[in-house]
């Protein structure tokens, strides 16, 4: 009969050889969700304040991916969003279904004569649900441009337009013939009821535009429970994206004002910001008089890129915000390719996040301009990154506290990787792995027996979403990965993975 002592040891042994040993100490995160959340931002004085009263300047990025992505890749965008000083973003629009985006895809698909409403994408609705639940649970707060702007091409419908509105309402067949209907004032398209004999109207009223936004802010999520209209995730409701007037003047005050009131009426809470892109190198002809004097409009915008055209000139902002701010109204740089702070708020173009199925998520603009990631790398490690993404994201990162009087903290410490065994087009085992946020280079373990001991000590996962793999040279049973942050600080152990 074994002793006791030899049974234990048989026991270990066996133990020993079915599982590995455990991992080596490692730093924690600093990218969990915070205990507590903001409460609504309010507008007053030119400037942005949370509900404590303590203001709410910030200094981030666009996220035009949020509403079409993977839930990784979302709670990503959130983990990077989390870390700046202040946490907000800006989505793209809901999408139209058109010549570019199909009715799967899209979250209006057609108009519904029968009812009196559009058919709405319940799938793509569960979707932006999950996107605001992660906001939420991360405390980012958004800005949600309500619908897209008319380029003048199909060429450049990228997400569906108010165009697309237009022929499917009136049921047109080409994109040419809604040219024959003014968005901004067709009482159709906002307020068809206003002429309609009342025995034809339904019990709601036909508000084209309007249903769109009742449907949005009456929208109670399917995950977290909570009525849109009433959520402090919004920072904003914006009119549209980039909307203007023939192309150089900003949509119509009449307008903008109507769809403000008609927000406000269901979301009183939030804040309300003028889309208008005017295209104008004059800053009085690029704000609507009368939004700027309107209490329904909390907040305005522009988007700068370059020194020219006069319209887009970066240099123009100190004169934009100042205007704006002579009305008593907070001014807010939607859109920038560089670093500006004379607003309460800025937000570079654009933030990608870890694709779901490894390295990124990579979108290029033109004229050599990249999407960016964190922490930033310098020089690009591929050519769908931006050569001045490292100095964007690290002035980027200092300002968001600087605007807020704060000190400069470290660089976060990045969350667990997911580690996952694939094989190549020759059939050769690699590593294949869903990125940590603000991981700026991984180490990869390897043990055999009882010791983990470092196979590499910088592994990067910056390339394109799906070309990543990790040859896998090595005669260890278990392999294990961690993030290291920009500031050399590592983060916890990815799962454990059996290579052989």
């Amino acid at each position: 009969m074994l002793s006791i002592v030899a049974l234990a040891l048989v026991l270990s042994t066996l133990a020993s050889a079915s599982s590995p040993p455990p991992l080596p100490l490692t730093g924690r995160t600093t990218l969990d969700p915070p205990v507590l959340k903001t409460g609504f931002i309010e507008a007053k004085n030119s400037a942005l304040y949370s509900e404590d009263g303590k203001p709410y300047t910030f200094a981030t990025l666009n996220s035009p991916h949020l509403l079409t992505s993977d839930p990784f890749e979302v709670e990503d965008t959130m983990r990077t969003l989390r870390a700046f000083g202040r946490a907000v973003s800006r989505t793209y629009t809901q999408r139209v279904a058109s010549v570019n985006i199909p009715a799967s895809q899209a979250h209006i698909t057609a108009w519904n004569s029968s009812s009196g409403d559009w058919v709405y994408n319940e799938a793509m609705f569960v979707k932006m649900d999950g996107v605001m639940s992660l906001a939420r649970k991360y405390d980012v707060k958004l800005v949600l441009p309500m619908i897209n702007q008319d380029y003048g091409s199909q060429d450049s419908n990228f997400a569906g337009n108010w165009a697309d509105l237009i022929r499917m309402r009136y049921n047109l067949s080409s994109y040419e013939e809604t040219k024959a209907f003014d968005w901004w004032s067709d009482e159709v398209m906002i307020d068809s009821y206003v002429h309609m004999p009342f025995a034809i109207l339904n019990a709601e009223g036909v508000d084209s535009f309007k249903l769109i936004i009742t449907h949005l802010l009456n929208r109670r999520n399917t995950i977290t429970g909570v009525r849109y209209g009433s959520d402090p995730t919004f920072l904003a409701l914006e009119s549209g994206n980039e909307m203007n007037l023939n192309g150089t003047l900003p949509a119509p005050g009449a307008w903008t004002v109507e769809i403000a009131k008609h927000v406000k009426s269901l979301a009183p809470t939030i804040l309300f910001m003028d889309g208008s892109l005017a295209r104008n190198p004059v800053t009085e002809d690029s704000f609507a008089l009368e939004a700027l004097k309107s209490p329904y409009v909390d907040l305005f915008s522009y988007h700068y890129y370059r020194d020219s055209p006069a319209a887009y000139d970066y240099r123009r902002v100190n004169d934009d915000s100042a205007y704006v701010q002579s009305f008593g109204k907070t001014y807010i740089t939607g859109e920038h390719g560089f670093y500006a702070n004379a607003t309460p708020g800025s937000m570079i173009w654009s933030l990608r996040p870890h694709a779901a199925n490894g390295g990124f998520l990579t979108h290029g603009e033109g004229d050599g301009i990249f999407s960016y990631h964190a922490p930033g790398w310098s020089p690009p490690p591929q050519a769908d990154f931006d050569p001045l993404e490292k100095d964007v994201m690290h002035i980027t990162w200092d300002a968001s506290f600087k605007l807020l009087g704060l000190p400069t903290p470290a660089f976060p410490v990045p969350n667990a990787p997911v580690l996952n065994i694939t094989t190549d087009s020759t059939g050769a085992k690699g590593l294949v792995w869903q990125g940590a946020a603000w991981a700026e280079h991984y180490e990869l373990w390897g043990a055999s027996k009882l010791v983990w001991k470092k196979l590499d000590g910088r592994v990067l996962d910056t390339f394109d979403a799906g070309r990543l793999i990790y040859a896998l040279n090595t005669k260890c049973q278990y392999v294990a990965l961690r993030g290291v942050s920009a500031g050399g600080i590592s983060g916890p152990w990815s799962n454990i993975v059996t290579v052989a």
